[in-house]
């Protein structure tokens, strides 16, 4: 897969592989290592005393106006597309400050968000989650909420082998453990486009494509990896982020190296034998890497960038206006 340029009219997100980022609502509950540094908890905490977050906390719903952005983005998107029809599609990142599959929302705002991407289909949403398992439940059981005939049928296709087409799924993978644990209830979503978070990678992890692949007839298409920012983010060991960039290169997935975080390699150490300290099992000493911010330890992986994007355009309609 070759890599792709961003989108750049409109953009507004701060985050390297996506255009935008909404917010349906604020909040969420830890489930895994991950996690244990969550900036958007940290956030609520500051701004909301932390009532949004932890199990029982009820979510914050955003407000009606900002709701109506993702409606104005597709307008401007569907003139850009008509215009520049080779330009890659804007892609939107979906809850960055909750889980989209979370389990303690109001079935009526999942609701609400499913209807609003079926509403824009000239974004590509991008619904990253750490509760893949949830899926099925969530958007397949709707209990007494009600939803239009049109979301409804928009649903039963998904379900039955249509996936919508601006609908990218992901799931966050920091570990061995969460690799074995998320990416076959990531496989079993039907998806245009899987993709995986590696970030913040804790640890070296085998993503077994090709296995999974023969395994469950799906394939992941994307693979986003980075290091860990904010305080007391943890180093994330470079021959971790090498082996995910190697794994994607043998199996033909498009690879994103999005930042080192607050940690970077130092190479006054080298001589050390980083390599030898991952293939014995071993942690490393906080002497091989320097912690300098993430501003300064950039997003360079043995002195290249890794930006590419999966490419879905073949499944997806002309711009709508």
């Amino acid at each position: 897969m070759v890599g792709a340029v961003a989108f750049t009219p409109m953009k507004n997100s701060h985050i390297e592989w996506t255009d935008h980022t909404f917010n349906p609502w604020e909040g969420c509950t830890k489930v895994s290592p991950g996690c244990a540094h969550c900036y958007a908890e940290a956030r609520n905490l500051r701004f909301s005393g932390g009532e949004n977050w932890g199990p029982g906390a009820p979510r914050r719903r955003t407000s009606a106006a900002y709701w109506k952005q993702p409606l104005k983005w597709n307008g401007e998107a569907a003139e850009f597309l008509l215009k520049n029809p080779m330009a890659p599609r804007p892609r939107v990142f979906c809850a960055s400050l909750a889980d989209w599959l979370d389990d303690e929302v109001p079935i009526e705002w999942l609701i609400d968000l499913l209807d609003l991407i079926r509403s824009t289909p000239n974004l590509d949403w991008l619904l990253l989650t750490k509760r893949p398992e949830n899926f099925r439940e969530r958007v397949g059981n709707w209990g007494p909420a009600k939803a239009s005939m049109a979301l409804q049928g928009w649903v039963y296709d998904w379900f039955h082998g249509n996936p919508p087409a601006n609908v990218w799924i992901g799931t966050t993978v920091e570990d061995q453990q969460r690799a074995d644990e998320r990416i076959p209830d990531l496989l079993k979503i039907p998806a245009r486009v899987r993709f995986l978070s590696c970030e913040p990678l804790l640890g070296p992890v085998n993503l077994d494509l090709h296995e999974r692949f023969l395994r469950y007839a799906a394939i992941v298409d994307w693979v986003i990896c980075g290091g860990e920012s904010g305080k007391g983010a943890r180093p994330m060991h470079p021959d971790w982020a090498r082996s995910l960039r190697d794994q994607c290169a043998a199996a033909c997935v498009s690879f994103f190296f999005k930042q080192w975080g607050e940690w970077v390699p130092d190479h006054r150490y080298t001589a050390k034998g980083e390599h030898s300290l991952v293939s014995s099992g071993r942690h490393w000493t906080a002497a091989e890497m320097t912690k300098t911010g993430k501003l300064t330890a950039g997003r360079m992986l043995d002195g290249k960038e890794h930006s590419a994007f999966p490419h879905p355009a073949t499944c997806h309609p002309s711009p709508v206006l």
